[in-house]
């Protein structure tokens, strides 16, 4: 889900979630939590214009990369049972 952060970032992404309680299983597990949610989404959108949407191009066209960040904290709360992680950060 996150092939476009350089190094540096994944290591700075780690220490944050590291900080925050969140395990590596819990942060795949939200991954997987949330791509499957941008699925649905996709889906369902393609359902509405009648024509197929494909995941990618929902996150990208619909949600952006604001969007696409708060589904993955939805995703993050569901499976670590804590608040939203973007008001923990404040």
């Amino acid at each position: 889900m996150f092939t476009f952060l350089t190094p540096a970032q994944r290591d700075a992404l780690n220490a944050s979630l590291v900080a925050r309680g969140v395990t590596d299983a819990q942060f795949a597990q939200a991954q997987a939590l949330a791509k499957e949610m941008g699925e649905q989404l996709a889906r369902t959108c393609g359902d509405v214009l009648g024509r197929p949407v494909e995941p990618l191009d929902f996150v990208r066209d619909v949600l952006g990369v604001e969007g696409a960040g708060r589904l993955l904290v939805c995703a993050l709360r569901e499976v670590t049972g804590r608040p939203d992680l973007y008001r923990d950060a404040l």
